[in-house]
């Protein structure tokens, strides 16, 4: 596994460099000390970073906050402050920078370092797959959903009349009940499931790991209870499942029943195209 290269943004050199060694001792990979902000954003350009390390007070005339800002307005890399002000107004300020932890000075041994550093990159990580399944998401909206700017006014109007006619009359929904593990499935409930962005992120983070409703609820952004009706509308297609755990319930994917899902939704593509 290939080593997380770290950037250290510490105007006391004898602080980064014992920081360097804290990083090097665990495994990191501390390829570049910089003493102020102006020197951070000129090398940042050429180097292939996965962390910044970033004290709040520097030299120069950019702080560590403002410093932070900067990078990530240009560039996709985690940040987590280092600092020896733990007042409320400068953490106030030093949070709309979006840093993605806290380390307080002195930093004397792992223990001090390496817990903020580790949650960080996971968080970043589940960003990561949370912004590639909002990008799914809207690949497949474009899909079915057809752009009506484009399409010519006789077939807007036939679209119109034909969503009107299937919200009015179930009668007219053409996909019949088929039969998945010997359980009754409607293929339109299936993919009524996924047709909310939220439910289809869960997905995409469950696809990790195992997580309690409030750790899904801190994924997403969203309230307990609008976690928990996304969490039950994927329970009741059986795409999302959950276990008990001492006193928690856990929730992972069914991927048996996403594989299923997956199958019977390309044989009906195909079916349509022939």
């Amino acid at each position: 596994m290939a080593q997380i290269k770290v950037m250290i943004v510490e105007d006391e050199l004898i602080t980064a460099e014992a920081i360097a060694v804290l990083l090097k001792k665990s495994n990191y990979n501390p390829i570049a000390i910089v003493s102020s902000g102006e020197e951070a954003i000129s090398k940042i350009k050429n180097l292939k970073l996965d962390l910044v390390l970033m004290d709040i007070i520097l030299a120069g005339t950019m702080d560590g906050i403002e410093t932070a800002r900067i990078i990530n307005t240009n560039y996709n890399i985690p940040i987590i402050f280092i600092t020896a002000y733990g007042d409320k107004k400068t953490l106030n300020r030093a949070k709309l920078s979006e840093p993605y932890g806290y380390i307080v000075k002195p930093i004397t041994n792992e223990d001090d370092l390496l817990p903020t550093i580790e949650l960080a990159m996971y968080n970043h990580q589940v960003k990561k797959k949370l912004k590639k399944g909002n990008e799914k998401f809207e690949q497949i909206k474009r899909l079915i959903q057809p752009d009506k700017n484009i399409l010519p006014s006789q077939i807007n109007n036939l679209l119109e009349r034909r969503n009107f006619l299937e919200q009015t009359n179930e009668d007219l929904n053409p996909m019949l009940e088929i039969e998945v593990f010997g359980e009754k499935i409607n293929l339109v409930e299936w993919m009524k499931s996924l047709s909310n962005p939220d439910r289809f992120l869960i997905i995409e983070i469950l696809k990790t790991l195992p997580l309690k409703l409030d750790e899904i609820q801190m994924f997403i952004g969203k309230s307990q209870s609008t976690s928990s009706h996304h969490i039950k509308k994927l329970e009741k297609t059986g795409f999302v499942k959950g276990w008990k755990n001492g006193k928690y319930i856990y929730y992972s994917l069914n991927k048996p029943k996403l594989t299923e899902f997956v199958q019977i939704w390309e044989n009906w593509i195909k079916n349509l195209s022939t």
